[in-house]
């Protein structure tokens, strides 16, 4: 397989016989089955695989707790049993993530 770099970044991956002439600023190079457009790298020679970012249990309580708009709690005063259970869901997995501070 053939990786059309540009810098650090794989444009694009095609068959090894599917290359084709490009601009002096690009080059082609041979990488692993795999490597993954627009995520992977290539630094120093080598392709970088992308590794995805595990989110703090801070990022976690952010976003559980941006999910409980003012819509959902005017939904759970109101007595919407749905609104109700959603909120109640989504506290306990804030409590579940604060104890991992």
């Amino acid at each position: 397989m053939k990786a059309l770099i540009q810098g650090t970044r794989i444009c694009e991956t095609v068959a090894d016989d599917k290359t084709f002439p490009v601009h002096s600023d690009l080059q082609w190079v041979s990488v692993a089955d795999g490597t993954v457009v627009d995520k992977d790298r290539w630094v120093d020679g080598a392709v970088v695989k992308y590794v995805e970012p595990v989110p703090s249990a801070l990022n976690k309580i952010m976003v559980l707790e941006s999910a409980v708009t003012n819509r959902r709690i005017r939904d759970a005063l109101s007595g919407d049993a749905d609104a109700l259970k959603f909120i109640a869901d989504v506290e306990d997995e804030i409590s579940i993530e604060r104890g991992k501070l």
